[in-house]
């Protein structure tokens, strides 16, 4: 997945400990693998999926955003379901958000001390 890796070779340049980077990754891609399943599932052709990354003092805070339908229950589902359990998990702190102007805003923080 080209999020993950982009993601995991930016993260390298702050990042030594090979756990958290584990950690990054697997929640990187559950975020991104939310958005093919999920956020575009009313439209005929899929939209985007942004993911911005910025380190801070001793975090690095990570955001995976598209611009789909939004956070809804579906029992159609064809994923398991464990994916924001994970990234909750695995990140120190996360927040599931919808922006003003629509989609969903996955916002991870990772310590990195």
């Amino acid at each position: 997945m080209q999020a993950r890796r982009a993601v995991l070779e930016w993260a390298r340049a702050h990042v030594e400990d090979r756990a958290l980077l584990s950690d990054i990754a697997l929640a990187v891609s559950e975020a991104a693998t939310n958005v093919v399943l999920h956020a575009y599932r009313d439209r005929p052709v899929p939209g985007g999926l942004v993911v911005e990354a910025a380190c801070a003092d001793d975090h690095m805070t990570i955001c995976v955003r598209d611009e789909g339908s939004g956070l809804a229950p579906r029992v159609d589902s064809p994923g398991l379901g464990l994916g924001l359990g994970l990234i909750a998990q695995v990140a120190d702190s996360s927040d599931v958000r919808t922006p003003e102007n629509g989609g969903t805003e996955v916002m991870m923080r990772f310590k990195l001390s």
